[in-house]
C-alpha cells in the first residue's frame, strides 16, 4: 500500500468512526416535557414523515372549525417506532388546521416507561405513543399506540363523541 492509498484509508476510516457518534448525538432519548421543535431537531425522520403525510381533508376542516377548547397530551418516545410513524401525521394535521383552541403538550418518555413518573402515573400511560384528549381536566378519549384508522379521523371521532356527551 503506497502512502497516498494509506492516507485515503486513514481519512475514510476516521470518518467512519465519527459517523455513528454524530448520528447518536442527533438521536438522544428525550424525556420530560418537550416542544415540537425539540422532537423535530432530535430525529429528522419526523420532518420526512410530515412531508409525506397526506391527511384526510374532511378531518382537517373539522378540526379547523372545532369550537370547544381542548388540550392534547401527546406521550412520545424518541426511541419508539410507532411514535415516529404516527406522531408526524398528528403534527401535520394540527399545523394545517390552525385550530388555536386545540392545545398540545408533548411529553417524552424513557425506554422503560418510568420517567416522567408524575405524568405516567397520573394519566395511567401504558403504551407509547398515547394521545390524551382533555376538556378541562376531564379525559374525553385517548389514542394508544396506533390509531384505528388515520390519527386525525380517530381524533375527530373522540371530539365528536365528547360533544355528544356534553349535549
Amino acid at each position: 500500500m503506497n502512502s497516498a492509498s494509506r492516507f485515503v484509508f486513514v481519512v475514510l476510516f476516521g470518518f467512519g468512526l465519527m459517523w455513528p457518534s454524530t448520528l447518536k448525538a442527533q438521536q438522544q432519548d428525550l424525556t420530560g416535557p418537550v416542544t415540537k421543535e425539540e422532537i423535530l431537531a432530535n430525529d429528522r425522520i419526523y420532518d420526512i414523515y410530515i412531508g409525506r403525510y397526506k391527511p384526510d381533508q374532511e378531518a382537517v376542516e373539522y378540526l379547523s372549525t372545532y369550537q370547544d377548547s381542548v388540550q392534547l397530551m401527546v406521550f412520545v418516545g424518541s426511541w419508539c417506532r410507532e411514535s415516529k410513524k404516527y406522531i408526524p401525521g398528528l403534527m401535520k394535521i394540527l399545523e394545517l388546521a390552525k385550530a388555536g383552541n386545540i392545545g398540545v403538550q408533548y411529553i417524552a418518555v424513557d425506554r422503560q416507561k418510568k420517567f416522567p413518573k408524575s405524568f405516567l402515573n397520573k394519566f395511567d400511560i401504558k403504551y407509547i405513543p398515547t394521545v390524551l384528549v382533555l376538556k378541562g381536566t376531564t379525559e374525553v378519549g385517548r389514542i394508544e399506540e396506533k390509531p384505528h384508522r388515520l390519527i386525525e379521523t380517530d381524533l375527530v371521532q373522540i371530539l365528536d363523541e365528547g360533544n355528544e356527551k356534553k349535549e
